[in-house]
Order: C-alpha cells, then structure tokens, then sequence
C-alpha cells in the first residue's frame, strides 16, 4: 500500500522544514510498535509539505486510531498508481476542541503539537495501556495537561510557579464553562513526607481528571505515590535557568530517580532540552544513572531539530524496565 501523509502546516517556513524529520521519526516508530513492513521515503515530498511511505497491507481499524494521533498529522492518503490520492483518515477528533491546547499565549510556552510529538514518543516507546495516565512534572500553564485531556487522557501537572498554575486552572474553568461541559472542581492538599504540603486543583469530567499541583518536579513520587502514571511528557526550560533559578542540568539530574519511581513498569518519560546549553549525551547518561532503559539508534537519533537562534531543540526518551 502506497501511502502520502500530509504535514500540518506551520507560519516559519524554516520551522516547518524541520518538521519534516520530525514526522518522519514519530511515523517511523509508530509504523514499528504496529509491527507493519515498512518503507519512507528520505526525502520530503513536494507541495503541501508530505512525507511518502509504503506499508505491506491496509491498516486495520485499531490501526487507523492510533495513525490518527500522530503529531504532525494534517491528512493520511492511499496513493493510487495514476499518482491520485484517496483519503484515508484525518486528525484524530479532540475530546473537547481542538483550540484547548493552543488558546493560551505566553512566553516559553511550548507549541502543542511539539507537546503531541513528546507524549507519541513516551507512549510508543514504554508498554502503555489505551488510555495512559499522564504526568508533567514541569507544566507550567498546562499544555501538556490540555493536549491529554483532547486525547481522553487523565493528566497531573506539577509546577513550582502558583500564577502559572491558577492562570491554567482559571482558563480551563472558563473553557469548560463556555461550552457547557459538565463538570466538578476539587481543591485539596497531597501530604509530603516531611510534612510538608502540595496543594492542587483537580477537574473531573466523567471518568477523565487533570490534576494542576503546585509541587518541585523531583517530589512527584512523594506526592502522587510511587508507579502512579504510564507517562511523563517533559520540556526543559530553554534558557540558562528554571523559573526556581535552578540549571535545567541540575533540576533534571535531581528529578530523574523520582520521574522514575512515579512510572509504572514499562512507563516511559521523554524530556526534551535546548541542546546548545545541554548536549544529548548527558541528557542520556542522566537518565541512564537514574536507572531508566536510554532509547537510542535509529529515529531516536533524528530529533534535533532548529527553533530559533539561540535554541536547537533534543529530545531523549527513557524506559521503566
């Protein structure tokens, strides 16, 4: 079967060259963790901006839901030998609305289909369940947060910034709100081991929670409890320091043994980094001194990508064996 997969479209057209590898490392590992043949072509088709690939049968419908979630994906076409494309699946239908992740503008904010990129590679790399429970250690305004809910994800963020975290909880009351979703709101406290407190806010629609905790990124064990969650989705900040004023290196070499114990066995946790201040060889022999699984070789190398002058994004991806 000869496939055409078209690429949302991005405003920074140098941006959206790097797009390219980017899709094409997420495709390649999802085409794999399906166990299908496979073949992608290197390079990028022409206009729109696609990526052609051959698979050695139809997908099955189990199939078609999972292909639909991917990142980068604007539509998915069967290629036909008179060169004409038949449409086989668009983007996966959001839980609540495809605006959630991206309504909030700040500055760092991390663009919500990178944050999809993030949480794909954890969830294809680990032994995940349908519907994983995902955590953000680092959250500030919830876009990660936003991004599982669409997918019917429950989700916790964590975050040491108190304005950041009511800003996001504000918005996703009054997003909820205005469009007439039923809903409830619970404020509470998690209790630490030395005494100390974590105070959060948790929304619940039906069976789905997202929990915005104000909370250090190496307390999460502490606070959520050991194999709490199947997932972890985590941007670094960019610049020299944290909102705490902490080096990114040091926070994430502090955080790595406790991200560790809050997964669940075969739980995955992909960090992604500004590789001009930490390059990817440390990122990984941090997470292999906390005593995660490293995944390396082949689309795992391919995700260095440009995003602006002073910021050339990595990502690394570890295993709970």
């Amino acid at each position: 079967m000869q496939c055409t997969m078209l690429l949302w479209p991005h405003a920074n057209a140098r941006y959206q060259n790097e797009t390219f590898r980017l899709a094409r490392a997420e495709l390649q590992l999802m085409l794999g963790r399906l166990g299908l043949q496979y073949e992608v072509d290197p390079e990028p088709g022409e206009m729109p901006p696609s990526i052609r690939f051959s698979v050695d049968r139809a997908f099955a419908e189990r199939e078609e839901r999972l292909i639909s979630g991917l990142s980068l994906l604007y539509g998915l076409f069967e290629r036909r030998p008179d060169g004409a494309l038949f449409p086989v699946l668009g983007r996966q239908k959001p839980r609540f609305g495809s605006d959630l992740p991206g309504i909030l503008k700040y500055k760092g904010k991390t663009n919500e289909f990178f944050t999809e990129l993030l949480m794909n590679l954890a969830y294809l790399s680990g032994s995940m369940p349908e519907d994983p429970r995902v955590l953000d250690p680092l959250c500030g305004k919830g876009t990660t947060l936003f991004v599982a809910a669409n997918r019917g994800f429950s989700a916790a963020g964590a975050d040491v910034d108190r304005a950041d975290l009511r800003e996001a909880e504000n918005f996703f009351k009054r997003y909820l709100e205005y469009h007439r979703v039923k809903h409830s709101l619970a404020r509470g406290s998690m209790t630490l081991p030395d005494k100390k407190s974590s105070p959060y806010a948790e929304f619940t629609v039906d069976r789905q929670s997202l929990r915005f905790a104000e909370l250090d990124a190496a307390r999460v064990a502490d606070a959520f409890g050991r194999k709490a969650f199947d997932l972890i989705a985590a941007d670094l900040p960019y610049g020299v320091q944290h909102t705490s004023g902490e080096l990114p290196g040091k926070l994430l070499e502090r955080a790595l043994p406790e991200w560790l114990k809050a997964l669940r066995p075969g739980g995955a946790a992909a960090a992604s980094f500004n590789a001009q201040t930490l390059s990817r060889e440390r990122v990984r022999a941090m997470f292999h001194r906390a005593g995660f699984q490293v995944m390396e070789g082949g689309p795992y190398d391919a995700l260095s990508h440009w995003v602006e002058q002073a910021v050339t994004r990595d990502i690394v991806v570890g295993v709970r064996k």
